[in-house]
């Protein structure tokens, strides 16, 4: 029986209007729910059952007389990286066949997916037109095989169809729907019916910022609501891939604090005020703090704050929090609440440059008009712990923790964002939010957040480095 050898091809020419979306990345590097697209590509073929070899190619002269040399006997698969698989079932039936190949084929689905040669001296033939011009035209000659499982992401309109339903899988049981409807179902029912209430409850004005729930329906066991797909992506895809310059990030602020601005507000006691405020960061991050000391990851977590910080404990973190909290919040006299969104980070914000257009996705929920009302400050914080404080690169493993000379663990995340945080900082001011009391509060999402991520370990201690940055820097500002 053949071996089969398979040739991802990541060095498929990105088109500029793409690179919007991803930056400089090459299709194979495209993070979607914590994976880059070979990782999912490799992780889909380890289901097969055939002997096979993946090799990855970033450069066509990779593919050099030793890789060639080693191809006797065996069954080529030249696969494109711009067709990703979107639908798994009976992909594994496609590549199983792979071995009983005794004619070259094109594997299509409207568009070339990949080259599929029965032998060394085939794909020989090929790479020699192919090394030098990247032409496959003379090769529609090919016997054709229809795979309806790939989705060619080299279209824009394929590209957004394809990540516009990467919600967070931590919440969500399944993610379906079609080209026009994203159908979002969770047995966290209660949830389910928050969110679907919220868009229901909010003033009208403020509906024209969310995209509409619809169809809410309970069953037994789980809830589910259907939205329409938009034709945008979320701001963490195209920030994580390096793909917002300033001039974009500068429109992306301007509607958000126009979202921000247009809440309407409601006059509360200053004691009601400050009440709010320690309920949410304070006695929340106290609760968190002690759920995350019940897993049984926190004895692994500590040693690690204790041998590599300047901290001997999760405690003494939470008291330099708490000494800084009680010094800001003395600034924090606004005495209002908002209607927000309770989640404003940058993968519930949907961002269309071409026309200038924001919508919000996933809100903490209401079940009640009451439940719509949060502290003005929340928002900004969130959005905050965006830009500051990188988390969306958290959730695409693009954070690493190292020692450092004096033996101590440094957090590294790949985003310089200084341009970034300044311009944060004249939009914060020109509306008359305070740096360091959104950075307090912000430091108080990331240590709140522990307990939550805790089946991500390296994730939690990565937030724990975060926030510690974070607090030296407000001690040194305060």
């Amino acid at each position: 029986m053949k071996k089969v050898v398979i040739i991802y091809d990541d060095t498929v020419e990105v088109s500029p209007r793409i690179k919007t979306i991803i930056g400089k990345n090459s299709y194979g590097d495209i993070v979607i729910k914590r994976k880059n697209l070979f990782n999912k590509f490799k992780e889909i073929l380890e289901t097969s059952k055939i002997d096979y070899k993946l090799i990855r190619i970033r450069d066509l002269d990779e593919i050099d007389d030793k890789l060639i040399n080693s191809l006797d006997n065996k069954i080529v698969l030249h696969y494109f990286s711009n067709c990703p698989v979107n639908d798994t079932s009976n992909f594994d039936l496609f590549i199983n066949k792979l071995i009983y190949a005794k004619e070259n084929f094109m594997v299509y689905n409207g568009s070339l997916v990949g080259l599929i040669f029965k032998d060394k001296n085939s794909y020989i033939h090929f790479l020699e037109n192919y090394k030098y011009d990247k032409k496959i035209e003379s090769y529609i000659s090919f016997e054709k095989m229809q795979i309806k499982n790939c989705l060619d992401i080299s279209n824009y309109q394929n590209l957004l169809y394809y990540i516009s339903g990467g919600f967070d899988a931590r919440y969500f049981n399944s993610i379906s729907g079609d080209e026009y409807t994203v159908v979002k179902a969770s047995n966290d029912k209660k949830k389910m019916k928050m969110e679907y209430t919220y868009y229901h409850l909010l003033p009208d004005e403020m509906k024209k910022w969310m995209v509409m729930p619809y169809n809410f329906i309970e069953e037994e066991n789980r809830a589910s609501y259907t939205m329409e797909r938009m034709p945008m992506t979320d701001i963490a895809i195209r920030w994580t891939h390096g793909a917002v310059n300033l001039e974009e990030f500068k429109m992306i602020l301007d509607k958000s604090f126009r979202f921000i601005k247009e809440r309407p507000l409601k006059e509360v006691s200053s004691s009601k005020y400050l009440e709010i405020a320690n309920k949410l960061y304070l006695e929340k991050l106290d609760n968190r703090i002690e759920d995350l000391k019940k897993c049984k990851e926190y004895k692994k977590i500590s040693l690690l704050i204790e041998s590599g910080t300047d901290f001997k404990n999760i405690d003494e973190i939470i008291d330099l929090y708490k000494e800084i909290y009680n010094k800001e919040i003395k600034k924090d006299k606004d005495n209002v609440l908002a209607i927000s969104h309770g989640d404003l980070f940058f993968a519930n914000m949907l961002y269309s440059k071409e026309v200038n257009m924001l919508k919000l996705i996933d809100p903490k929920g209401a079940l009640e008009e009451k439940d719509l009302w949060i502290h003005p400050y929340y928002d900004i914080a969130k959005l905050s712990h965006s830009i500051c404080g990188k988390y969306d690169f958290f959730n695409v493993d693009g954070f690493s923790i190292y020692l450092n000379k004096d033996m101590k663990f440094e957090l590294y995340i790949n985003k310089t964002n200084n341009k970034y945080v300044e311009i944060f900082k004249e939009y914060l001011k020109e509306n008359n939010y305070d740096y360091n009391l959104v950075r307090t509060y912000e430091a108080s999402l990331f240590l709140s957040m522990l307990p939550l991520h805790i089946d991500n370990p390296q994730k939690v201690f990565g937030f724990i480095l975060n926030a510690i940055n974070i607090l030296k820097e407000l001690k040194d500002n305060v």
